[in-house]
């Protein structure tokens, strides 16, 4: 059985606690701990909130799920052990825990989000590890919580952090900038919702590249310039840039 702690309890580090702990009954994962700063309990947590991070109790994985910019902060805040340490990002270098000798990464490209449960069965889990006996662990851990996983080094990653930041934040954006549209129209948002079925479906099935349709493809600058007179000006400018993109991406004239 492999004995986890959680640092940091934001979305992802809060699934994540619900996740192990959920999969301690089948004898494979134990959470023994979780932490975070503000020393607030997770709901329906029956693991113990650990009080001090400098006295942790023993494990045989700590799981760094604190902000970016804190990742390297954090750990050398915790006294180096045989313990492997792996961070959750998809931006920070595995070596910014170099000061522990077992140390990795454990990435999940995927939206968490505090009141939906991801399932973790379908998500991708990315590991990085100094060692192989490191891998091994984080392997381990990834077999019992998911289906798909992968190796990827530190230079991977970030461009994988990147696509999914265009193909997660940046999408829904736009959705949100649809919903402002119908809403000022004084028309139900869900009017669109199997528009964006069939847009992530066809992407999936056929490529995002081979699905695009729409004004910017069809070089239909009529409808492009009606489109940007409805618009405010910080709007115009975000949709001359999408259009141009677009235009630029399948070879059509400017």
């Amino acid at each position: 059985m492999i004995k986890i702690i959680i640092i940091g309890t934001g979305n992802v580090g809060a699934h994540l606690c619900h996740t192990i702990e959920s999969n301690s009954l089948a004898g494979k994962l134990l959470l023994v701990g979780y932490y975070n700063r503000a020393q607030k309990e997770l709901s329906g947590i029956n693991t113990t909130l650990i009080p001090d991070l400098h006295n942790l109790p023993e494990s045989d994985l700590i799981l760094l799920a604190v902000p970016d910019d804190s990742i390297e902060k954090v750990s050398q805040e915790i006294k180096p052990s045989r313990t492997i340490l792996a961070h959750t990002s998809g931006s920070v270098a595995m070596n910014a825990m170099q000061n522990h000798e077992n140390h990795g990464v454990f990435y999940m490209p995927q939206s968490f989000s505090k009141n939906r449960a991801p399932k973790f069965e379908d998500i991708t889990i990315c590991l990085e590890s100094s060692s192989e006996a490191v891998h091994k662990v984080l392997e381990m851990v990834a077999v019992t919580l998911s289906r798909k996983r992968e190796q990827i080094n530190s230079s991977q990653r970030k461009k994988l952090h990147l696509a999914a930041v265009y193909m997660n934040n940046f999408v829904n954006h736009c959705y949100t900038k649809a919903g402002e549209i119908m809403e000022e129209a004084s028309m139900d948002t869900h009017l669109l919702d199997a528009l964006m079925r069939e847009t992530l479906e066809k992407a999936i099935a056929l490529s995002p590249k081979k699905s695009q349709t729409g004004p910017a493809i069809r070089n239909d600058s009529k409808t492009i310039e009606k489109h940007i007179r409805l618009l405010e000006k910080e709007d115009r400018d975000m949709y001359r840039s999408i259009t141009k993109s677009i235009q630029k991406t399948h070879g059509k004239k400017l």
